[in-house]
C-alpha cells in the first residue's frame, strides 16, 4: 500500500499523542476532586460527574484535533452491518445478551446515556484521532498494523487511571481487555469506514457490563481477558488480508 505523507509533519504526532494521553488522565483525575471535596456518594451525582468527565474528554479531543492533529473523522457508510461477518456476529451477540439479561439490569436509562457518552469520548479519541494519526504518520513498515497496535496499546494504558478506584489486579486485567477491544474497535472503524460503528459497539459493551454489574469497576478476570486477547489477534489477522486492506485504503484515501 502506498501511503502519502506529504502533508504530515513527522515530529508533530509524538507531541500530540503524549499531550492527549495527559489530557485524558487529567480529565479523569478531575472527576475525583468533587467526590473527595464534597463527599459525593449518591448514584445520580456519580453518574452526573462521570458524564461531565466524558463530555470534557470529547471536547478536549476535538479541540486538539481541530487545532493540531487535523485528522478527519470518517462517517462514509451508514449501512453499519454486513461489512464483516465477524463484526455482525459481535453486534448480534451483545444485542442478544441484552435481550436475554434485561431483567438483571439496573438503571437502564442512565447507564445507557453514560455508555453512549463513554463510547463517543473514547472512540473519537482513540480511533477517530489517534489511530488515524498513527497510520498517517508512521514512517516504518506496516502502518496499518502499527497504527492498530499502538492506538490499542494507548487505549489499554489509559485505563490504568482506574487503579485509583479499584484494586490493581482488576485494573491490570482491564488494561488487557481494553487493549484487546481496542484492536477490534480499530478494525471496525477501518473496515466499515464509519466511526459510528465502533461507537455503537463500544456503547453496547459498556452498557451490558455496567448495567448488569451495577458498577463501573471492572468485573472481568483473566479467564475473560486472555481468550479475548487471542480472539482479537485472530480477528486482526483475518481482517488485514489483502482484499480488506484495499477496502480500508479506499475508505480512508490512504
Amino acid at each position: 500500500m502506498n501511503f502519502s505523507f506529504s502533508d504530515k509533519n513527522p515530529k508533530k504526532p509524538w507531541f500530540t499523542w503524549v499531550f492527549w494521553i495527559l489530557s485524558f488522565i487529567l480529565v479523569n483525575l478531575i472527576l475525583l476532586i468533587p467526590q473527595t471535596l464534597f463527599h459525593l456518594s449518591s448514584f445520580t451525582s456519580f453518574i452526573t460527574l462521570q458524564g461531565i468527565c466524558e463530555l470534557g474528554i470529547i471536547g478536549s479531543a476535538l479541540l486538539i484535533n481541530h487545532f493540531y492533529t487535523k485528522e478527519q473523522l470518517v462517517f462514509k457508510h451508514w449501512n453499519l452491518f454486513s461489512h464483516s461477518f465477524i463484526f455482525d456476529f459481535l453486534f448480534i451477540y451483545y444485542l442478544m445478551g441484552i435481550l436475554l439479561l434485561h431483567h438483571e439490569m439496573h438503571h437502564v436509562v442512565l447507564y445507557g446515556i453514560l455508555a453512549i457518552l463513554i463510547g463517543c469520548a473514547e472512540e473519537i479519541s482513540f480511533r477517530g484521532i489517534l489511530l488515524s494519526s498513527f497510520i498517517h504518520n508512521w514512517r516504518g513498515k506496516h502502518p496499518l498494523l502499527m497504527g492498530i497496535l499502538l492506538s490499542s496499546f494507548l487505549f489499554g494504558i489509559s485505563h490504568s487511571i482506574n487503579a485509583f478506584s479499584q484494586p490493581l489486579k482488576n485494573t491490570v486485567v482491564q488494561m488487557v481487555v481494553a487493549f484487546s477491544l481496542g484492536i477490534i474497535l480499530a478494525l471496525m472503524y477501518l473496515v466499515t469506514g464509519n466511526l459510528v460503528t465502533p461507537i455503537l459497539f463500544h456503547a453496547l459493551i459498556d452498557f451490558t457490563s455496567i448495567s448488569i454489574s451495577n458498577s463501573t469497576e471492572s468485573q472481568a478476570g483473566w479467564q475473560t481477558a486472555m481468550p479475548l486477547l487471542i480472539i482479537a489477534l485472530i480477528i486482526l489477522i483475518v481482517e488485514l488480508r489483502p482484499s480488506v486492506r484495499r477496502k480500508i485504503k479506499q475508505n480512508f484515501q490512504l
